[in-house]
């Protein structure tokens, strides 16, 4: 609420002193030299009711001030600017205090609890799934890696056996035929080569 004007912030004083059978409770005040802040408490005891009905209403009344003449000194209020939280207008209230303080907001915790315990296990789920994807990734690389160092040694000895049998072969090949130059050889020593005589016979 805000009020502009010194008639109509007396206007608004009326009223209030009119509703409050007890002076509001100041409990801070904070002035700049232009500007005060007061935290109080409204006693709200309409003069109508029984005295024992009473609300107890924290409000913030914000008082602007200006002098009345430049250069005077003097100060005077111009503008009041009221304001209640509304979980100040639930507490002032009996029966919705107590809805309010231990239905509700017992609710309200246990449902933000509950959804922050939910959203924990589904983030330290998600973590775990990360982890065990990079995990499966980096055995994934490391066995490539592996098997493409065996298969280069694969190859590497595959070309060395070929090439070893290669050698192998020929060494075998030319042993074989020096064997058998040799047994030609002794052939020939064992059985001199026949001659014809002179009547067309074979000696």
């Amino acid at each position: 609420m805000s009020t502009e004007g010194i008639n109509n912030i007396q206007y608004v004083y009326t009223v209030w002193q009119a509703l409050n059978r007890q002076a509001p409770t100041i409990d801070n005040i904070v002035f700049d030299g232009r500007t005060a802040v007061i935290h109080l408490t409204q006693n709200f005891s309409p003069s109508m009711f029984p005295s024992f009905v009473r609300l107890q209403v924290p409000a913030i009344t914000t008082l602007h001030f200006r002098e009345t003449e430049q250069d005077s000194g003097l100060l005077k209020i111009y503008r009041q600017e009221d304001s209640w939280t509304l979980e100040g207008l639930i507490q002032s209230v009996p029966l919705i205090s107590f809805w309010y303080n231990h239905i509700l907001r017992v609710i309200m915790g246990k449902l933000v609890t509950a959804t922050g315990d939910l959203l924990d296990a589904a983030l330290r789920h998600a973590h775990k799934m990360s982890m065990r994807g990079r995990e499966i990734q980096r055995r994934s690389r490391d066995l490539a890696i592996e098997n493409m160092e065996k298969l280069d040694e694969y190859r590497a000895n595959l070309h060395e056996n070929y090439l070893e049998g290669i050698r192998g072969w020929r060494e075998n090949y030319i042993e074989e035929e020096e064997e058998d130059d040799e047994f030609v050889d002794d052939d020939y020593r064992h059985h001199p080569p026949i001659k014809e005589s002179r009547n067309g016979m074979l000696l």
